[in-house]
C-alpha cells in the first residue's frame, strides 16, 4: 500500500527562521495589520468595502513579507556557503600578485 502524504506548506524550520528574522528586524506587525474588532460582523456596505481595501493591503503586505523572506534566505544561504570569504581570499590573492608585478616593474 502506498500512503498519500500531503507536502507541508509551511515547514517548521522555514517558519521558525522567518519568525526569527521578523523579530530581529524590529518590525512592529501590530502597527501594520488593522485591528479586528468584535463588532465587525455588523458592518455596513461602506465598511465592507473599506475592509476589502484593507484585505488588499494585507495581501500586499503578505506578498512583501514573502519577498523579504526569500531575500533573507538567499542572504543566509550566501553567508553559510562562505562565498564572501572565498571571494575575499581571491581578491587578496589578486592584490598580492599585482603588488608583486608592481614591485617587479620598479
Amino acid at each position: 500500500m502506498t500512503s498519500k502524504s500531503k507536502p507541508n506548506p509551511l515547514p517548521l524550520g522555514d517558519t521558525l527562521r522567518d519568525l526569527a528574522l521578523l523579530r530581529a528586524s524590529d518590525c512592529d506587525l501590530e502597527s501594520i495589520l488593522p485591528e479586528i474588532t468584535s463588532s465587525s460582523a455588523q458592518q455596513s456596505s461602506a465598511e465592507v468595502e473599506s475592509t476589502m481595501n484593507q484585505d488588499k493591503t494585507v495581501e500586499e503586505l503578505v506578498a512583501r513579507s514573502y519577498e523579504f523572506a526569500w531575500e533573507a534566505r538567499a542572504a543566509l544561504r550566501l553567508l553559510h556557503r562562505d562565498e564572501v570569504g572565498k571571494q575575499g581570499a581571491r581578491l587578496e590573492d589578486n592584490r598580492s600578485q599585482l603588488e608583486d608585478v608592481l614591485d617587479g616593474l620598479q
